[in-house]
């Protein structure tokens, strides 16, 4: 997780409870800082050209650039799974062969894993959504995630 991603899950606790209750060094380790005047161009540029992010909004889509920027750029990253409900980063990262998940995919899988049952699955995405919270793919049954 990229310091800038840290940054929107704390400012997105303020407005979800159970989000400040997340320990972040627990469950993504410390955030990583994008450093070097190469790399924080780098991102620039992604966070412009790609997500169409602004001079007037600094932060505007910097979690997605840095995570892009990490992602392609630093070796230790590539096997990694970008997750995200970002329609532009999603149809971006699997387009550069990054393995990407949004949360119906990562439902399923855990599915095909034996992890969840698919009835569970689809409580989830529902609980998601009734939270007033966006899918990329909104399942219509549990058996949406039966492969």
């Amino acid at each position: 997780m990229t310091e800038a991603v840290s940054h929107e899950i704390a400012m997105s606790a303020r407005l979800t409870p159970h989000l400040a209750e997340l320990d972040q060094a627990e469950w993504f380790g410390e955030p990583i800082e994008i450093s070097g005047p190469k790399s924080i161009r780098a991102v620039e540029g992604l966070r412009v050209a790609v997500f169409g992010g602004t001079k007037a909004q600094p932060l505007q889509h910097l979690g997605e650039s840095q995570t892009l920027h990490l992602l392609k750029e630093h070796t230790e990253y590539r096997e990694s799974y970008w997750l995200t409900e970002d329609r532009d980063a999603y149809n971006f990262a699997v387009a550069q062969q990054i393995t990407t998940r949004d949360i119906f995919g990562l439902l399923g899988d855990m599915v095909g894993f034996t992890e969840l049952s698919a009835d569970r699955a689809f409580e989830v995405a529902q609980a998601i959504l009734d939270s007033d919270r966006h899918l990329l793919r909104v399942p219509t049954s549990p058996n949406d995630f039966i492969k």
